[in-house]
């Protein structure tokens, strides 16, 4: 049961091997495996993928950015939460260091769609205008605006007028010269 405890007084709700190994701080990997079978199996810790674990109540995006480690939440997860675009997607997307797509079955009925995509390093690992919260990073509305520019030529937004146009400016300046054309474009229509 202490052990339990520790793993609610860590703040996080999804987990690795690793980082229950550094709360808990066990001298095996053995007392670890029998730490973790017993906390399934009394129902404390679920299993739904391979690697990772999760308290029954966990946030969603920090699963996300669990399943791939150079990861940020972006594009139309952001822009639909922001109100840039209107239209509703189930699918989680990602910015990361490879395309990939996960389907992962996180209820007894239900499957949570994981979409990454692919960016070059010089911007993925570019920290302008991302958020950390306390265990997964997000992108700004402007920053998910570039990755869509970025990776969708001429992409449709329904609703720009809420967004900050200096960050906009300054943040294209990491992408390619045709993302900077479309935001220089953007900040014109609306700018006046």
């Amino acid at each position: 049961m202490e052990n339990n405890t520790k793993i609610l007084h860590s703040d996080k709700t999804v987990f690795t091997k690793k980082d229950i190994l550094n709360i808990l701080d066990f001298n095996t990997s053995m007392a670890l495996d029998k730490y973790l079978f017993r906390a399934k199996k009394e129902g404390f810790l679920e299993n739904p993928f391979y690697g990772i674990y999760t308290l029954k109540k966990y946030d969603i995006f920090e699963f996300a950015c669990k399943l791939k480690k150079k990861s940020y939440i972006s594009l139309e997860t952001i822009l639909k939460k922001e109100w840039v675009i209107f239209q509703y997607y189930e699918n989680i997307f990602l910015i990361s260091d490879n395309t990939l797509e996960k389907k992962i079955k996180i209820e007894w009925n239900k499957i949570n769609n994981f979409s990454f995509n692919k960016i070059k390093d010089s911007i993925l690992l570019n920290p302008l205008w991302l958020i950390n919260k306390w265990n997964y990073t997000i992108a700004s509305a402007e920053r998910a605006v570039c990755d869509r520019f970025y990776l969708s030529k001429n992409y449709y937004f329904d609703d720009l007028s809420n967004l900050n146009f200096e960050k906009l400016e300054q943040i294209s300046q990491i992408y390619n010269k045709r993302v900077i054309l479309e935001i220089n474009k953007i900040i014109k229509k609306y700018v006046k």
